[in-house]
């Protein structure tokens, strides 16, 4: 599946090939490895050569090259989908809620949790902690590259105490992970975020930026996918939390183009458009998404959102069924019916052509730039007829109406 093993530093690696998990700045024993945002914002590997001795571990430990290969699990794969039944967290979830679900079964244990939180100035970091209120702010989607690495050497330490942990994150960032603990750790568990892909963190300020001049206030919280007023689903359902002459208020873009361009796979970093972690095989114990497919298969709409979970190891399968009596809703997929409306269970998102040009005007033109470049493109046309139904038709409307054209 990887490419061959390379011999030299991390350098040999292309830049497009880059997932930005920083295990070679953490790995390096001089410390001479620096993640540095790019003039697009992802981070990316720098090397100071005077201090660099050309050992190549940083080479020999890259998610990107065939050491990778071993870490995916052989395990005859199953698939549900499902609700959990405790409401309140369903509701801060960005789906079915089932990482709440299995976050609260380890911290029942004693255990950890290492997953994405906003930091004060709204960066997205991941954390390890055994504390619920730190864990709640792990759920919902952040839809922007988060920094993990810098948790690794915290996990290995809590496993080698006895502790179990559960780690939340992309599969690149799961594959980084496993290849810095370098063994097996049976009290990990390991649970992937279906990845669509990440924007970078520069475009996240500047969206932020524009917000705040917009609506005159400081951001404190950005949810994409809040269900309080629409229910489950993805585009229209961003949800701003600022402060304005001392009030807390709230501002629900109309056609968010952040998400959109994210949504058009506008606005992903290089590596996400080849990754090499988009396929059958996973190396997570437990992948997590949306069910899409479920208003085929059910003839409904679930408003309070519901998750296809995959399960690719025994160890993530022993983890799923202590949970099984926590859920309102729970029914058996076929493979079939678990990737129908989920492409990334097989294949990356593919590269818009507009993907070339779209992050160089925006140090010039700012979050304007991002509008235009989303909603006002040839190849987008009909995604931006559909975002403006979606943002104008209410929910209940659109799904009488996909239900009518069935007929």
């Amino acid at each position: 599946m990887g490419r061959g093993m390379e011999t030299g530093t991390i350098e040999n690696i292309e830049k497009k090939d880059c997932t930005g998990c920083g295990l070679c700045a953490v790995k390096c024993p001089k410390r001479c490895i620096a993640m540095i945002e790019d003039k697009e914002g992802f981070r990316t590997p720098q090397i100071d050569p005077s201090l660099c001795v050309n050992c190549g571990l940083c080479l020999k430990v890259c998610p990107t090259t065939s050491v990778a290969d071993a870490l995916y699990s052989k395990f005859e794969r199953c698939y549900y989908c499902g609700i959990i039944s405790d409401e309140k967290t369903l509701l801060k979830s960005s789906s079915g809620g089932v990482f709440g679900l299995l976050a609260r079964r380890i911290l029942d244990q004693g255990g950890y949790i290492c997953g994405v939180v906003y930091n004060e100035e709204l960066e997205a970091i991941h954390v390890l902690t055994n504390k619920r209120e730190v864990v709640e702010k792990m759920y919902g989607s952040k839809y922007v590259q988060s920094r993990a690495e810098q948790c690794f050497g915290e996990i290995e330490y809590c496993l080698e105490t006895g502790a179990v942990v559960l780690f939340s994150g992309t599969a690149c960032q799961i594959a980084a992970l496993r290849l810095y603990l370098g063994k097996e750790w049976e009290k990990l568990y390991c649970v992937e975020i279906l990845c669509h892909g990440v924007p970078s963190p520069m475009l996240f300020r500047a969206y932020k930026a524009h917000l705040e001049k917009k609506l005159g206030g400081k951001i404190e919280e950005i949810r994409f996918r809040d269900k309080r007023k629409k229910g489950w689903g993805s585009e229209h359902r961003t949800c701003v939390f600022y402060q304005k002459n001392g009030k807390k208020r709230v501002y629900r873009p109309i056609l968010p183009a952040y998400f959109s361009s994210f949504f058009y796979g506008l606005n992903l970093r290089e590596s996400c458009y080849g990754c090499r972690f988009a396929t059958l095989e996973r190396v997570a114990d437990l992948t997590l998404g949306d069910f899409w497919g479920s208003w085929k298969k059910y003839g409904k709409w679930f408003h309070e959102g519901i998750s296809v979970v995959g399960v690719n190891s025994e160890k993530g399968k022993r983890l799923f069924d202590k949970t099984l009596n926590s859920f309102a809703f729970l029914d058996v997929l076929s493979e079939a019916e678990a990737i129908a409306s989920n492409d990334n269970f097989l294949h990356p998102v593919r590269r818009p052509r507009e993907r070339a040009c779209f992050y160089t005007g925006i140090k010039q033109s700012g979050y304007r730039h991002v509008w235009c470049r989303t909603y006002f493109t040839k190849t987008y046309k009909k995604k931006t007829l559909s975002s403006i139904y979606g943002a104008f038709v209410p929910t209940k409307i659109r799904f009488f109406l996909h239900r009518f054209r069935r007929f």
